[in-house]
């Protein structure tokens, strides 16, 4: 097998097998598969799976009573997960099995924002104690490195009490029934509502003086350490005085998450604090809920006006070049540029990649022009955002184009002289050149003249200095001659 092109190839499978000559069973799985060499391989770990709601087909349920768990799983990552196995982990819901039916179910693949449901049948024992049984959904796929565990609560109405316990009423417990943040990845510096619905599943028991506290669970990054979530516009708790059994109430609360918090699922807690009568003696209750709320920034890829120098004679080639920088707060997948116009290009179709926050380069392109006139095109930047949305940025651009150049000449090239241009007229340099010479010369000549009187004039007055000198006795007198 050879690989054809630098992006995620699927390869799929048919297994058959058999019990001796008999064939028993033929089944399809597949394997999505990443270039190790190519930016698009970041993409393998954008995979996420979640535990989008779950609903029991009437609640609550009675001890010996059959029930249907149905779970709805949501793909929020980047990427199609493939070969999901959900595996229901009944083991600490002591008295709740699962009716007929393995506890693995498979899903062959799910699309990035797409949603699946499972079903599972479920009995109860026909002796049971009340109480609020937990079950997990273990979530696996090709493209997660670990798996995923969600758990839901079964609240179950039995009449068994243990042994050392014949004269303790059960404890009663507070769930959240559901939660609702608006159904998509919140957006990170924007306010939100988080409407939350609780249940007392006590059949019997008052629940008195609640305290709710909504807090952030910490993230792993720096940028979250702290948690991802603040409280809008109230505090972050709730008073309830009095719950009755099997009552339900709604609350909720605006939270503001962190504007350059990393994308990413965050936990909220939901402490529950309250006291209830038991066996006659008011007893103090604690527990802990934890929900998950996705979170995502905006995206704010951004690319400069297409620079391009003209005119261009036809034959020669334009350079085209576009500055771009991802300025949001994730990073953006499978980044392409896509040319199109009346001209020529190698770069037609250029994949780029993953591109992080704060990164940016320039997009560069030799363009040759096929016709005489305007060179116009566009240059499409196309890519998917942190939630999996595709997304396009166009940008436009033009030049002239000339007639194709002879052999010497060139934008800046002069026009030749005819060879008798001067015959009838000269041109006015030469008249203003040759007055500037005579100019010249005359300056020189009188330079060279006033250098020869000054140097006679020095000759002569040397001369007169010497018949001045007294004659000495003997030596004879020279009477200079006219």
């Amino acid at each position: 097998m050879k690989r054809s092109t630098d992006r995620a190839g699927t390869l799929k499978f048919s297994i058959t097998y058999y019990d001796g000559d008999t064939k028993l069973d033929t089944f399809t799985v597949q394997k999505t598969i990443f270039d190790p060499d190519s930016t698009s391989s970041d993409t393998e770990d954008q995979g996420k799976l979640v535990v989008q709601s779950y609903r029991l087909d009437h609640t609550p349920v009675k001890e010996g009573e059959k029930f249907n768990l149905t779970f709805t799983l949501k793909n929020t990552g980047s990427v199609v997960c493939d070969n999901i196995m959900a595996v229901l982990d009944i083991s600490t819901a002591e008295g709740v099995s699962i009716n007929g039916v393995t506890d693995t179910q498979y899903i062959n693949t799910l699309d990035t924002g797409a949603t699946a449901t499972i079903s599972y049948p479920m009995t109860c024992l026909s002796k049971m104690t009340t109480n609020n049984y937990v079950v997990s959904l273990i979530l696996s796929a090709d493209e997660l490195d670990k798996s995923v565990t969600s758990k839901v609560f079964i609240p179950v109405t039995g009449t068994k009490t243990d042994k050392d316990e014949t004269t303790n009423e059960s404890k009663p417990l507070i769930i959240i029934e559901n939660y609702d943040y608006g159904g998509k990845a919140v957006m990170g510096g924007k306010e939100f509502n988080l409407a939350m619905r609780f249940k007392n599943t006590s059949a019997n028991t008052q629940i008195e003086n609640l305290k709710i506290t909504v807090s952030s669970v910490a993230g792993d990054d720096d940028k979250s350490v702290a948690g991802a979530f603040t409280p809008a516009k109230s505090s972050n708790t709730f008073y309830i005085p009095k719950v009755g059994p099997n009552a339900v109430f709604a609350e909720q609360i605006a939270l503001i998450p962190k504007a350059d918090a990393t994308p990413n699922s965050y936990g909220v807690s939901i402490a529950f604090n309250y006291e209830a009568v038991l066996d006659g003696k008011r007893d103090a209750i604690e527990a802990t809920e934890t929900i998950s709320i996705p979170l995502s920034q905006s995206d704010r890829f951004e690319a400069n006006e297409a620079e391009l120098q003209g005119p261009i004679s036809l034959g020669d080639s334009g350079q085209l070049n576009i500055n771009y920088v991802n300025k949001g707060k994730s990073k953006i997948f499978n980044l392409s540029v896509k040319l199109d116009g009346n001209f020529t290009t190698g770069e037609s179709n250029t994949y780029i990649g993953n591109v992080d926050s704060g990164v940016g380069d320039t997009f560069q392109a030799t363009l040759n022009p096929t016709e005489e006139g305007t060179m116009t095109g566009t240059a499409t930047f196309s890519y998917e955002d942190a939630n999996g949305e595709i997304k396009n940025l166009v940008k436009e651009f033009s030049c002239e184009v000339m007639a194709a150049m002879g052999p010497g000449e060139g934008i800046d090239s002069e026009p030749a002289v005819p060879a008798n241009a001067g015959a009838s007229s000269p041109p006015l340099w030469w008249v203003l050149g040759g007055i500037g010479g005579v100019v010249a010369g005359i300056i020189v000549l009188v330079i060279i003249l006033k250098k020869r009187k000054a140097k006679k004039l020095k000759q002569l007055e040397q001369s007169d200095d010497y018949d001045d000198l007294p004659i000495e006795a003997g030596q004879p007198f020279n009477e200079e001659k006219p």
